[in-house]
């Protein structure tokens, strides 16, 4: 992606398989760094694929991608940080689920809805996630939802709107 950046300031938070980890520019801005899991099982072909997919992609609901790191097994993607994490941990957690009445979950799912859109149809990229689950949506500062985690995906040819897989992807 050409840009260098100088993280002056992170911690580690273990989530699934990777880590990540919350970084600050030297401007200030935080950032989120996804560290890739040497035992996972998203080889060098689909930490490619989710760099160019989200490269390509621009919509308010997916995650935007602003840089990434290869070198020899060690992968790494730079996103913007998203300070409520994912939906997971409001589902999930008794506590953080009240912090969201049903007009806010209304429109989590509406976004979460114009993100599939944007990947299903309204992209020149026909784009299927397959992993599509409460930890991939992040909620940025607003709550607004954001799809993320792109490893799985499968282009989609010129109109097809739909697709067959012979093997099982996600978690």
């Amino acid at each position: 992606m050409g840009t260098e950046f100088v993280v002056c300031k992170s911690t580690n938070i273990h989530l699934s398989k990777n880590i990540y980890f919350l970084g600050i520019l030297e401007d200030g801005k935080e950032i989120s760094v996804k560290r890739h899991s040497r035992k996972s099982k998203q080889g060098l072909d689909e930490f490619q694929n989710e760099v160019k997919c989200i490269a390509k992609l621009q919509h308010r609901n997916l995650v935007k991608i602003l840089g990434c790191c290869v070198d020899e097994d060690e992968r790494m993607l730079i996103y913007e940080y998203m300070p409520n994490k994912s939906l997971n941990s409001f589902i999930f957690d008794e506590g953080k689920r009240k912090l969201i009445d049903w007009s806010k979950r209304y429109t989590i799912i509406i976004g979460i809805g114009r993100g599939l859109l944007c990947l299903h149809q309204d992209s020149r990229l026909r784009i299927i996630h397959r992993d599509l689950k409460a930890s991939n949506i992040l909620l940025d500062k607003d709550m607004n939802p954001r799809i993320s985690d792109f490893g799985w995906t499968r282009s989609l040819d010129g109109n097809d709107t739909k697709a067959n897989t012979r093997r099982v992807m996600g978690t």
